[in-house]
């Protein structure tokens, strides 16, 4: 009889760690979709049907990431491709209102799933009806996770640049930082807590594979997006 009870509480035992694998698989599970897919259900959208081809990079392009929206989270999202239109604003009497973003305040997200255009180009916004310009885009999603409202950029665009890894695991820029010849009238955005900023990164054709990610900085701190498959020509 006790042997038979030892039995049967080993088996308990045993029932017990099986479960609590499960459930702890599970819940990894789920963790790492809400990691890799935060923005899932989100729909983006837009009023245009131009035919979107991909993009081509090189060192000699000058980086462009302005924003497409800022503000709340919200289950469907329109997007506008004309600078100018994008409120969260301050002018440049005010800067320094808002402190720049610490390595910890700002979660970049490159969403794969998803395919956009992309933003008119820096200059033509004031002098053009707003369309998409027709590259294939994923959008990047830039979240204020600190408690404080932000600075995060000025003028049309903000502070990020496209890097990719070489052969050797290093991480490389590929374009050149747009610099303003002038600050004189630039306006600065602003991304309060628990908002969203979103972006455009152009999706590349080429015949080498390699991962792809986004640095923003503005001021000391460097904050990098997650890593994502692509294609460059070398």
């Amino acid at each position: 009889m006790k042997h038979l009870v030892n039995i049967i509480l080993l088996l308990l035992i045993l029932t017990s760690c099986q479960n609590k694998k499960e459930n702890n698989g599970i819940a990894k599970t789920e963790l790492k979709k809400q990691i890799s897919e935060p923005y899932s259900d989100l729909i983006l959208y837009d009023n245009f049907d131009n035919e979107l081809i991909l993009d081509t990079i090189s060192k000699r392009r000058e980086s462009q990431f302005s924003p497409v929206y800022i503000g709340q989270i919200a289950d469907s999202i329109e997007l506008c491709y004309k600078t100018s239109k994008i409120g969260h604003r301050i002018e440049d009497t005010d800067w320094g209102k808002y402190r720049s973003p610490k390595a910890t305040d700002l979660n970049i997200f490159i969403d794969t799933t998803k395919t956009i255009g992309f933003p008119m180009w820096i200059w033509e916004y004031y002098k053009a009806p707003e369309h998409r310009v027709n590259k294939k885009s994923y959008p990047i999603f830039i979240k204020n996770q600190s408690s404080d409202t932000l600075s995060i950029g000025f003028g049309d665009v903000l502070p990020m640049l496209t890097e990719v890894k070489d052969s050797i695991g290093n991480w490389k820029q590929v374009e050149r930082q747009f610099i303003y010849d002038c600050g004189t009238g630039l306006t600065e955005f602003y991304l309060p807590p628990n908002q969203i900023a979103i972006s455009a990164l152009r999706q590349n054709y080429g015949t080498n594979k390699t991962k792809f990610r986004v640095r923003f900085r503005l001021g000391d701190n460097k904050i990098y997006s997650n890593e994502i498959n692509g294609k460059i020509n070398n």
